[in-house]
């Protein structure tokens, strides 16, 4: 649940979600950072307005490409997270004494 919250507090801070985001600047994987970069700089030079372009279409591939990296950062963080987790359960599982059989006399 607080997946999906931080997801609509960064679709309201750019305005766009991600879906919106992959298809300004039409990637075909939302992962995959070379494409995108590829993408956004080539939308943000075709849009120049000094060139004939939109301001408002090259602010939208900007906030596309904003929001985007949102997305990384939140799944990064999303990993950590999950990781960090694992590791204080592998440890609560190994500081756990064992119940060791009793020596019969």
């Amino acid at each position: 649940m607080k997946a999906a919250s931080d997801g609509d507090k960064m679709t309201k801070a750019s305005g766009l979600t991600v879906d919106e985001s992959t298809k300004i600047l039409n990637l075909d994987d939302v992962n995959n950072r070379e494409e995108m970069m590829k993408k956004f700089e080539h939308l943000f030079e075709a849009n120049d307005p000094k060139k004939g372009g939109s301001h408002y279409l090259q602010s939208k591939v900007i906030r596309a490409r904003e929001r985007i990296e949102m997305h990384w950062a939140q799944e990064k963080l999303l990993a950590e997270q999950a990781k960090a987790a694992e590791m204080a359960e592998a440890k609560e599982a190994t500081d756990k004494p064992k119940n060791e059989p009793l020596d019969k006399k």
